[in-house]
C-alpha cells in the first residue's frame, strides 16, 4: 500500500533502519533490565508523576537519578539483573499508562545492538526460539 492512499496508511512515509513486523511484545521484561539508562524528558517526568499522584520533584527524588549534565533517568531496583524500578515481578510496567518515550519507542524507533539476543518478541518475529539471556548489555535512546 502507498503511504498516501485513501485508507490513511502512512507506513511508506517512514523509513526504519530495520524490519520489525510482525512484532508483538511477549512481556519477557528483558528490555526493562540491564545496564544503560531510560532517559526521562520533562514531559515523561510529569506524566509519570501525575499517574502516581506525585509532584515532578518528588517523582525524581524517589525514582530517578540526575546526571552531572542535568539529564534525568530512571533508577533500577538494585537487583542483579538491574531491573527498572517500575518493572513488576510478572514483567509488567507499573507506569505503563505514562511510560517514558524511550520505552514506548522500543523496538520501532530504537533498539540496542543486542536486542535480537534478548527480546522474545523480536526473536519470535524472526522465527527464533525464546531468548536465554535475561539482560540487555546497553540501553540508550
Amino acid at each position: 500500500m502507498s503511504g498516501n492512499d485513501s485508507t490513511g496508511d502512512v507506513t511508506s512515509r517512514y523509513e526504519w533502519p530495520y524490519a520489525v513486523e510482525p512484532f508483538q511484545c511477549h512481556r519477557c521484561g528483558n528490555c526493562c533490565r540491564g545496564d544503560g539508562y531510560v532517559d526521562m524528558s520533562a514531559d515523561d517526568v510529569l506524566r509519570a508523576a501525575d499517574l502516581l499522584g506525585r509532584t515532578g520533584e518528588r517523582f525524581i527524588a524517589e525514582f530517578c537519578a540526575v546526571q552531572p549534565d542535568g539529564k534525568v533517568h530512571l533508577i533500577h531496583q538494585g537487583d542483579a539483573l538491574q531491573s527498572c524500578v517500575f518493572l513488576t515481578a510478572d514483567n509488567l510496567c507499573r507506569i505503563h499508562a505514562a511510560k517514558p518515550g524511550q520505552c514506548g519507542n522500543f523496538p520501532m524507533k530504537w533498539r540496542p545492538t543486542d536486542a535480537l539476543e534478548i527480546c522474545a518478541g523480536l526473536r519470535h518475529a524472526a522465527g527464533l526460539p525464546p531468548p536465554t539471556r535475561r539482560t540487555i548489555s546497553v540501553r540508550t535512546g
